[in-house]
């Protein structure tokens, strides 16, 4: 397989909240797993911040080690991780569609070797994480 090998592809999900809402529950860390089925337990290593490494358990009880390498508060931000020898950027974005009316998209970049299968199980759970994180976000607003 060749080590050069890339694969992407972007997930999204609208929401009806404002976008310092929705950052509150993405960058709310202790929390993901209110929303996120597939985060058992997070552990910062400091601040939501670009640079902060965090430590996240899976429900199967493997642990990822991420890094923070891009936050841009309330626009984005992006983790990466190495699966094996296979680099994972995950973009957690918020675009503006209306008043009150978001896109929250999840852009998975991953180069290495086995990038498109690594990303595919990387990723398979977006979807419902996003609805999730819809779901969350409009108890909060509502609450």
């Amino acid at each position: 397989m060749n080590s050069d090998a890339s694969w992407s592809k972007s997930y999204s999900c609208d929401v009806h909240a404002t976008r310092q809402t929705i950052w509150r529950a993405l960058s709310d860390v202790p929390n993901w797993t209110l929303w996120n089925p597939g985060v058992k337990s997070v552990q910062m290593d400091g601040n939501f911040a670009t640079g902060t490494w965090f430590s996240m358990e899976l429900p199967d009880g493997d642990v990822i080690r991420s890094k923070l390498i891009d936050v841009s508060a309330p626009q984005h931000f992006i983790d990466e991780t190495w699966v094996g020898e296979t680099l994972i950027e995950v973009e957690h974005s918020i675009e503006v569609m209306a008043d009150d009316q978001y896109r929250v998209i999840y852009a998975v970049n991953s180069q290495g070797p086995d990038a498109q299968a690594i990303g595919e199980a990387v990723s398979a759970d977006f979807p419902d994480v996003l609805a999730r994180l819809a779901k969350y976000v409009n108890e909060r607003t509502a609450g």
